[in-house]
Parts: structure tokens; C-alpha cells; sequence
């Protein structure tokens, strides 16, 4: 191992690493996410019974039922879009559709493809033409309301890779424009 400076740490690269990467639900992160949510409304409450002078139990009574609206009509909203699993090949994207049906796009055929968002990440990509996916897209077939009729937006929250390695991919696999 050659001598380098203190503080420099080596890198190795892995010469013989697939080009596949899976993109996968994570039920660990799930879990987690679901603990911190549920820590954090607690500490609301409490804040709230001290602040209002009120027991515990009358702030969920009261306000409970803007939660289940908003519970509603996100499991609406995404019962439409893609899911994961996804699969980035050395030619084309795979995503996983509604219903457990399949797209793929080949890289050539992305007009773009980004990770948006931190808290509420989410994959945003628009085919150059429809017509050449496996199979071909419908106008408004997987886009979701306000979005353009071939918009695909994949939600990321609880996946293994992170977003950030998705980013790193597409950066590295994404035709230069």
C-alpha cells in the first residue's frame, strides 16, 4: 500500500461490480421513519395540552380528522404513480407501474430524469417519446393531476440505495445533452 498523507483515506474501485442497481423498498427505513413520526406527534401533543391547558386526549378528538383527510387523499394520489422497485441497467431504465406492471425506458428515449426533493424525495422522468417504451405509454396513463400526460413521478421515501446513489447513477448514466 503506497504511503499518503494523514487524513487521506484509500479508495478502492471495484473493477468487476455489476452495472445493475436495484432500487428496492426498505422496510427498516420504514419502521424508522414510522417512529420518529409517531416520537415527534407525541411531543406535539404534549406541547399542546401544556400550551392550551387541556388533557392530552381532547387535541387528537379535535384535530384527528385532518389527518385522515390528508391520509385519504395521499393513498389516492398514489395509487396511480410508478413504485419501486427500480432497476437501472447500462441501456435502460425499469420501472415497476401500478398493478405491478412493468416499464422500461431506454436511456436514449429520457428527455430527463432527476431526484427531486429531500425530506419527500421522488423520481421525475419524462420519456422523449412515449411510443418507444416497453410497453408504450398512454397519455396521462401513470402521471398524476397538475403534471405533464407522460410525467413519471417515482416516490423514494423508505428505499435501499439511498437517493443519493440514485443520483450518482443517473449523473454517470444519463446521454450528455
Amino acid at each position: 500500500m503506497a504511503d499518503r498523507p494523514p487524513g487521506h483515506w484509500a479508495t478502492v474501485a471495484d473493477l468487476d461490480a455489476s452495472s445493475v442497481v436495484d432500487f428496492r423498498y426498505s422496510p427498516r427505513r420504514h419502521r424508522r421513519a414510522k417512529v420518529v413520526a409517531v416520537l415527534g406527534a407525541a411531543a406535539l401533543l404534549a406541547a399542546y395540552a401544556a400550551l392550551f391547558d387541556e388533557p392530552w386526549w381532547q387535541a387528537p378528538l379535535r384535530f384527528g380528522w385532518i389527518g385522515a383527510v390528508v391520509a385519504l387523499v395521499l393513498n389516492w394520489q398514489l395509487r396511480r404513480q410508478p413504485r419501486l422497485p427500480l432497476r437501472l441497467t447500462d441501456e435502460t431504465l425499469h420501472l415497476t407501474g401500478p398493478n405491478g406492471t412493468g416499464l422500461s425506458i431506454d436511456w436514449v428515449n429520457m428527455t430527463s430524469a432527476q431526484v427531486r426533493g429531500r425530506l419527500d424525495p421522488r423520481l421525475v422522468v419524462t420519456p422523449r417519446d412515449p411510443e418507444q417504451t416497453r410497453p408504450p405509454m398512454r397519455p396521462g396513463q401513470w402521471s398524476t393531476p397538475g403534471r405533464g400526460p407522460y410525467e413519471l413521478v417515482v416516490r423514494l421515501n423508505w428505499m435501499t440505495p439511498g437517493p443519493d446513489t440514485l443520483r450518482r447513477e443517473l449523473a454517470r448514466r444519463l446521454p450528455a445533452t
